[in-house]
């Protein structure tokens, strides 16, 4: 199940949203923004908030592909909306996909233990 971040777009201080998703296809085809930055379109496969896995398409700019992107690989993908309502995808080439969860260290502050003379004390 994808999970959704929501953070505020700092320049134009509305909501975006970060989550991850699995690269199945890139472009060939190589295009150029507004801005003259250059893209490619990658296909994306994620789920849905309401739970739907689907493929969407993304752009993903040359400063991230050009860093290396595999197919099948999850990366951390940003959702944001235009003027009109219409969602933006924008995938990096960060991957992710392993992050580390508050549960991976539940146990790490549930006491703490000290060693004097080399005996353990709780």
């Amino acid at each position: 199940m994808t999970e959704y971040r929501e953070i505020t777009n700092e320049i134009t201080g509305g909501p975006e949203f970060l989550f991850n998703a699995t690269l199945l296809k890139i472009g060939e085809n190589t295009l150029t923004n507004s801005n003259d930055k250059e893209y490619k379109i990658v296909t994306l496969e994620f789920n849905l908030p309401d739970g739907e896995e689907v493929e969407r398409t993304a752009m993903c700019y040359a400063s991230n592909y050009e860093q290396g992107v595999e197919i099948g690989k999850a990366y951390l993908c940003n959702l944001s909306f235009d003027e009109e309502g219409k969602p933006q995808i924008r995938m990096s080439h960060l991957s992710n996909a392993d992050r580390a969860s508050a549960e991976d260290f539940a146990g790490l502050f549930q006491g703490a233990k000290l060693l004097i003379n080399d005996d353990l004390v709780m």
